[in-house]
């Protein structure tokens, strides 16, 4: 990892200064380029900090890392091509005009006047089944074993399973027909994919109830809120009943002028709590779910007799 040790030593250095409790000073724009980094890399955010929080010796203890995560022609072949982008970034035009353009106009009114969409058969069931599999490998679930569906495992939180490194995985974050419909909505090709995790949502029991499960933002109302595009593929149909994405239809539009009153995120939130009501996005196998970074969102109820499994996608402008 020669050809990009600089920034790696940058990223341990500033962490080791936050987990010492210190306040380091970061370079211009440090946030949204170790962002990338990541991205470039393949890597998890949860899955990078929590290395360099809870066992990272040294820069070159985190270059050991990334190499036996990804493999030494992978990690080499990223450093470049983060390098190039860092290189590039006053000449790349993010605003391009040569964009696909699959969705049909009912689609895209759709789109603009909820703030989601579900688009139908993205990704292929075969490659859906193979991450479901990957899931179900990694908790030790039997699905003809119910009892064996609510094992806690320390990468299962709430409805997350913090897993990101697989071939399928990242099948489905450089599938082509994911990637455009992202860059038809952002309208630009320049995109990178970030290394989203998975999810697992059994059904509800006496004994096991959905955390967290309200709706949210994933917002930070301290710094301008971006155009974000959020999104997410069913691995498995997903009925009304077994706990698809719940979204506020509409509320886009009118975010920043409602936000307005309230003086932090969690006054928002718990107002919001209140007065809004979800729709449920159901889906199908294969179904890519979008909707807006300032749409109230959350899991639904699993109320079924199967478990959910959905794996997160989204991309950043390069």
């Amino acid at each position: 990892m020669n050809q990009h040790c600089t920034f790696v030593s940058l990223i341990y250095e500033i962490h080791s200064q936050k987990k010492a409790g210190k306040k380091p000073a970061l370079p211009m724009d440090f946030e949204r380029t170790e962002s990338m980094w990541m991205n470039f890399y393949g890597l998890g955010k949860f899955e990078t900090l929590s290395f360099l929080y809870t066992e990272c010796k040294s820069p070159e203890h985190l270059e050991e890392w990334i190499i036996n995560r990804k493999g030494q022609d992978f990690t080499d072949e990223a450093a470049l091509k983060f390098r190039a982008w860092q290189n590039a970034q006053e000449s790349i035009d993010t605003n391009s005009s040569d964009y696909p353009q699959t969705l049909f106009p009912e689609q895209l009114q759709f789109w603009e006047q909820n703030g989601y969409l579900v688009i139908p058969q993205v990704v292929e069931a075969a490659l859906c089944d193979q991450v479901k599999t990957q899931i179900c490998q990694h908790l030790k679930l039997d699905l003809l074993r119910p009892e064996t569906w609510y094992t806690p495992h320390p990468d299962w939180q709430g409805i997350m399973l913090q897993l990101y490194q697989n071939k399928e995985m990242e099948q489905i974050r450089y599938h082509d027909g994911v990637k455009e419909k992202f860059a038809e909505l952002y309208q630009s090709t320049e995109l990178i994919p970030n290394t989203e995790k998975v999810g697992y949502h059994p059904p509800e029991t006496q004994g096991y109830t959905l955390r967290n499960g309200s709706l949210h933002w994933d917002l930070d109302l301290s710094r301008p809120i971006p155009f974000h595009i959020q999104g997410l593929v069913y691995l498995d149909d997903v009925p009304e009943e077994r706990g698809p994405l719940q979204v506020v239809p509409g509320f886009h539009r009118h975010f920043e002028d409602w936000m307005k009153p309230f003086s932090s995120l969690d006054t928002a939130h718990q107002h919001m709590l209140a007065t809004e009501t979800a729709k449920p996005a159901s889906g199908k196998k294969g179904d890519l779910v979008l909707w807006l970074n300032t749409l109230p969102h959350s899991a639904g109820r699993n109320q079924s007799d199967l478990p959910r499994f959905v794996q997160y996608v989204s991309f950043n402008k390069l």
